[in-house]
């Protein structure tokens, strides 16, 4: 970031840090919104960053904009610790981007009493495989956490485990099938494929290539990101599809289907992880509902499987 970046400009990009709108800041600043535009491309010339990314509900900054903004406070002579205090209703939003059943989840225990007393908005982003756009997201401040597959390490993000678990089969509920499959069974059956999982793995590398090997040769009947499609569709068919354990008991809870053990020669887990943008730690309340979701997240799996 070059550092010849004059007082004035600071305070056009605090200001709109705090307000999130460019006509707001124009008008706290008796300035043009034409004026607000050139400052802001000019600066983002002058730090090679975007600064802002324009949102549903206002101007949301990134990394570096709130790098900028704790500048003009330091230069001002203001207390740091005020940055954010005045903070509009927009900026007291966290987006998510993540399955829509952790999504779910998420929509459930925003009432815990932990979370719902930050009084945060939230927005959730559908998921997408992409490792490279879910990355860029997250370090332009457009998605503030993921949950998903393991991202690639970088300086600008974060990242904690939050489960790993067995995969196993969901079936229609009155299916002949019972508590484990055979081979044979995997064969004879046709299957829908949740597209969004990718991650599956084995920790026997004797068993990994043939795993793997049945997984890429089912025979495959539907392929849906939508996993309320998929199993809705499993539940009046014949068809199975391999669901991570630890959502199974909201599935099977919500539609007539059954979870069954995988066939032995293919055991394999995943893993799911939640990701989340440095900046994150520079806004305690934030990091305070972050902290008790990935903590709730956690406890719903030891609930439903001690063993984890």
């Amino acid at each position: 970031m070059q550092t010849e970046i004059d007082l004035k400009l600071l305070k056009i990009i605090n200001t709109l840090v705090v307000s999130g709108s460019v006509t707001k800041t124009a008008k706290l600043l008796n300035l043009s919104p034409g004026t607000i535009s050139y400052s802001l491309k000019k600066a983002r010339t002058l730090t090679g960053a975007h600064l802002f990314i324009r949102t549903k509900t206002g101007m949301k900054p990134d990394t570096t904009a709130r790098e900028l903004s704790q500048r003009y406070h330091k230069f001002a002579g203001l207390n740091n610790d005020s940055a954010f205090t005045d903070e509009p209703l927009a900026s007291k939003e966290i987006t998510v981007m993540t399955y829509s059943l952790v999504e779910m989840m998420i929509a459930k225990i925003a009432q815990h009493s932990e979370i719902k007393k930050q009084s945060y908005r939230y927005t959730f982003l559908p998921y997408n495989n992409n490792v490279s756009l879910r990355l860029e997201n997250l370090k332009n401040g457009q998605v503030d956490i993921d949950i998903g597959a393991k991202l690639p390490a970088d300086t600008l993000i974060s990242k904690v485990k939050l489960f790993s678990c067995p995969v196993s089969v969901l079936v229609k509920r009155d299916s002949a099938l019972d508590t484990q499959l055979t081979l044979d069974d995997w064969r004879n059956h046709q299957h829908a494929v949740w597209s969004v999982f990718a991650d599956y793995y084995s920790e026997n590398i004797l068993t990994a290539k043939s795993a793997m090997q049945h997984i890429n040769e089912r025979n495959i009947a539907m392929i849906s990101a939508s996993i309320i499609n998929m199993v809705a569709f499993c539940a009046s068919s014949d068809c199975m599809m391999i669901i991570p354990d630890y959502f199974a008991p909201l599935l099977t809870q919500a539609f007539p289907v059954k979870r069954l053990l995988m066939p032995p020669e293919m055991e394999i887990k995943y893993d799911c992880y939640l990701h989340f943008n440095n900046s994150l730690m520079e806004n305690e309340s934030a990091l305070n509902v972050a902290n008790a979701i990935t903590t709730l997240l956690r406890k719903g799996l030891s609930d439903t499987y001690p063993h984890q």
